[in-house]
């Protein structure tokens, strides 16, 4: 993009000034006029961002300002919409963070706005959380929304001492049932009054007291939400996944780059990370009946599902690529690459990458396990016996193929990782559970696998002493003499001929 000149800028000053001028003695009356239009008020509201507040000073509009800030008021307290109180909540703060005179009086009107929404909060809580009262429901889901978009803005935690009752609400949602709406907008609000909490605290000299209070307060979060996740419904179930994800990621072991923030660093034990894994799995990759769309607007409907499992799996795609949770764990969801490719296939292999560039063996190993998982869950489907003709046995030597295509181009630093990956798989097709007894392995035809990924093999690798190929035969001593001429050793023949390819 071309950087304007001294002209062109001067210019556009210009034009912005002239523009703020105008919407400045405009833009109350259209509030006003349009204040229940949701379509129309979303985008108005807006508009104060991008206003040269110095106009309101130079030409003493003060007037103006004032009665935008009355009208943005009755826009909150008319609207549940969360773009709409988003872009007011930032409009507030645009007029807020600035030196000039005009931001006395906008935070008079801020801090007045947010006394109201609290008290209303406070004062709701009782009746919205009978399940029998439906109106005393929505407005305590309103009061919690409208707090929730200011908290994404502004860390009003001085203004609003709400912490103890929303912690509350979710605890009550982990005892009996309440508004699933309530549940996952409190577990929402949470998350973002502890984000706050941290933003808030000294990195230099932080309070002893005070990270303690927030590590209990973060890893009680984490607790109440991993509940839900086994137990709430679907959509609550998702905000609790999100959020713990979240959290795991604000609060990971890369915080000890601070020595003061040790403490707050929180580690999910193997239980929580496999149930968020086994959450991932549910929600995006099991089979359903795929539901009929006859017009446009279901369309849409399709579209924000996925929409939704994308983020769902790209939250978990973040644990992987920081390291907060096993490898391993993500064979399953590796699996699915070729499967998915078409919705999914840019965050699998994305989670690929990343985990890649954690370790290169450690991603090998992964994409092996995920192999290996397929290659017995089709088993188990064909009783025991693999059809090698067969499109799903194809498929997962595909995506065996796509796996070694993405150890990179340079051979040298996938190196050990491959050879790992070759000789923990040999040692998987060899497999026993008894005494060789002349029949093959029960793994035998997973060396037809195994051969889709030789040519990421060096040469030196493969011959001599400690090559590959001696490795194989080394191995195979221990199944003493093999009838290799028979049908059932031939996936063996597949790997040893691929091997010795260019050797």
């Amino acid at each position: 993009q071309r950087e304007l000149n001294t002209k062109e800028r001067r210019q556009l000053e210009a034009d912005r000034n002239s523009l703020t001028k105008h919407f400045i003695a405009e833009l109350p009356e259209l509030l006003s006029k349009f204040s229940t239009d949701e379509q129309k008020i979303v985008s108005l509201v807006e508009i104060p961002q991008y206003f040269h507040l110095e106009v309101y000073v130079e030409h003493r509009l003060n007037k103006f300002l004032e009665l935008l800030l009355k009208y943005m008021h009755d826009i909150v307290g008319k609207h549940s919409d969360a773009d709409v109180l988003r872009n007011c909540a930032f409009t507030y703060r645009y007029f807020i963070n600035n030196e000039l005179s005009i931001q006395t009086t906008a935070a008079v009107a801020f801090r007045q706005l947010i006394d109201e929404l609290v008290s209303s909060f406070h004062s709701l809580i009782t009746d919205g959380l009978e399940s029998e009262n439906e109106q005393g429901e929505f407005k305590l889901l309103v009061a919690m929304k409208r707090l929730y978009a200011f908290y994404q803005a502004h860390d009003i935690t001085d203004l609003a001492d709400i912490e103890k009752d929303v912690s509350a609400i979710i605890t009550k949602a982990n005892q009996q049932q309440i508004n699933d709406d309530i549940t996952a907008t409190a577990v929402m609000l949470m998350q973002v009054i502890l984000s706050w909490a941290l933003y808030r605290t000294n990195p230099s000299e932080p309070s002893k007291a005070g990270l303690k209070k927030l590590r209990k307060s973060v890893v009680q979060l984490i607790q109440q939400c991993d509940e839900l996740i086994q137990f709430g419904v679907a959509g609550v179930q998702k905000e609790a996944f999100i959020t713990v994800c979240d959290m795991l990621i604000i609060f990971a072991p890369q915080l000890k780059q601070n020595p003061n923030y040790s403490s707050l660093i929180v580690v999910p034990d193997k239980s929580v990370q496999i149930r968020l894994r086994d959450y991932v799995m549910t929600t995006v990759f099991a089979e359903e009946e795929p539901p009929q769309f006859q017009d446009d607007e279901d369309e849409e409907a399709k579209t924000e599902v996925l929409i939704e499992k994308r983020r769902v799996l790209a939250s978990f795609g973040k644990l992987i690529a920081f390291n907060i949770i096993e490898m391993r764990l993500a064979a399953p969801i590796f699996a699915q690459y070729v499967k998915s490719y078409q919705d999914y296939g840019d965050i699998v292999k994305q989670m690929m990458s990343k985990a890649r560039e954690l370790n290169r063996t450690k991603c090998m190993r992964t994409q092996l396990l995920s192999l290996e998982q397929l290659f017995e869950e089709l088993r188990d489907q064909n009783e025991g016996r693999i059809d090698r003709s067969s499109e799903e046995w194809t498929k997962i030597k595909d995506l065996a193929h796509r796996f070694a295509l993405m150890a990179g181009v340079d051979n040298y630093k996938s190196r050990q990782a491959v050879v790992t990956f070759h000789r923990e798989g040999i040692i998987y097709c060899l497999l026993r559970n008894g005494p060789p007894d002349g029949s093959p392995p029960s793994n035998i035809v997973f060396f037809d696998i195994l051969a889709e990924t030789t040519f990421k093999l060096m040469d030196i690798d493969k011959k001599g002493p400690k090559g590959l190929l001696a490795f194989l035969e080394e191995q195979l001593m221990k199944e003493g003499e093999i009838p290799e001429d028979e049908i059932e050793w031939g996936p063996l023949r597949t790997y040893r001929t691929a091997g010795r390819e260019y050797v």
